[in-house]
């Protein structure tokens, strides 16, 4: 497989007419639509803009991401994600190793690269009670979130996160249109959609000591139904094609990046491609970047839709459980929840 980076732009999207369920049923949406289908088959990345995330909120809210991760180590780890049995909080330098997970694909080699991701990272997600009713349950990954000690963080991380799901849902409905389903579809699955926030500091690599393969976040490819990601415009962003050639994201001013997860591409029987992915730390200046991952809701049974299933076609993957399967790849790339990882990177940091 070639290891060449080539260099150009990604397709880009309006999700303007998506903004809502009736808008999604005009002449414009449906051939943006049907465009998105074209886009996805070969590709599962792309830009969007009409997202409705403002420039004041974006700025406001990367200026938040800097001030936690500028934060002396023992004081992130206040809140460590090996702290919180719900999978939220601070998650230390090459404590993820992602690297060869390969979700949906007979690649997939997840938990068997050792060296950390050259990154550190905070992870949210909706925002849960102890008496909601799947914490009392027992439902993995529910629960109440750990937020820093800093004033005005949350406020500014809801309003950022209300945004970004914002455009989230509008994506959702255009992928619905685009496969001849609902609007609705996809955001009105029984249960509740897990939407989980993301904050991520790569240092650069004048600061680190890199082992052989390593890098700020290995090949592998998103667990869920899609991903939308805003970054801070210094490049690293890679992602592998069809023919195995690596590109690098170019991302425009105001646009967002989204990509398809594992859990589309076995909805879609493979129609729509989780392409592998992964970030190149930049040479000499720190790089910021916050994903949304959405994931349908836990208890979702995700297997192919018939209308992505030709006459007499066979789904290409067995039935899964949507949150089951998200479980297990959080165990097989996170030190916390992995012995093998946390004795192999539990003394990497990076330089000061």
């Amino acid at each position: 497989m070639s290891d060449t980076v080539a260099h150009g732009a990604i397709p880009a999207i309006d999700l303007e007419p998506f903004a809502t369920g009736a808008d999604a049923q005009s002449p414009q949406a449906r051939d943006t639509a049907a465009r998105l289908d074209v886009v996805l088959r070969d590709v599962g990345f792309l830009t969007v803009v009409g997202h409705g995330v403002s420039t004041e909120v974006r700025q406001a809210f990367f200026d938040m991401i800097r001030r936690f991760f500028d934060q002396p180590e023992a004081k992130k780890q206040e809140i460590a994600i090996s702290n919180s049995p719900y999978h939220r909080g601070y998650g230390g330098f090459a404590a993820e190793t992602l690297e060869g997970a390969i979700g949906a694909q007979d690649e997939d080699t997840v938990g068997t690269f050792l060296a950390g991701d050259m990154k550190e990272t905070l992870d949210f997600a909706v925002d849960h009670a102890l008496d909601h009713p799947e914490v009392v349950a027992g439902t993995p990954l529910h629960g109440p979130n750990q937020y820093p000690d800093i004033p005005g963080f949350r406020e500014v991380w809801e309003t950022y996160r209300a945004a970004v799901t914002e455009a989230a849902v509008r994506m959702q409905r255009a992928l619905a249109v685009a496969l001849g389903l609902d609007a609705e579809f996809f955001i009105s699955q029984p249960g509740e959609t897990m939407y989980h926030l993301r904050m991520i500091h790569y240092p650069p690599m004048d600061r680190l000591t890199p082992e052989p393969g390593q890098m700020g976040c290995g090949a592998h490819t998103d667990y869920g139904t899609l991903t939308v990601l805003a970054d801070d415009g210094i490049g690293g962003l890679q992602v592998r094609q069809r023919n195995g050639e690596w590109t690098d994201v170019a991302v425009p001013d105001g646009h967002l990046v989204v990509n398809l997860g594992d859990l589309m591409a076995i909805w879609t029987n493979g129609r729509w491609v989780s392409n592998p992915h992964r970030v190149v730390n930049p040479p000499n200046q720190d790089r910021y970047s916050s994903p949304l991952f959405v994931t349908p809701p836990y208890h979702l049974r995700i297997e192919a839709l018939e209308s992505c299933l030709a006459n007499g076609e066979q789904p290409t993957h067995e039935p899964l459980v949507s949150g089951e399967y998200l479980v297990g790849r959080f165990d097989g790339t996170h030190s916390y929840r992995n012995e093998m990882l946390e004795q192999h990177n539990s003394a990497a940091q990076p330089s000061q």
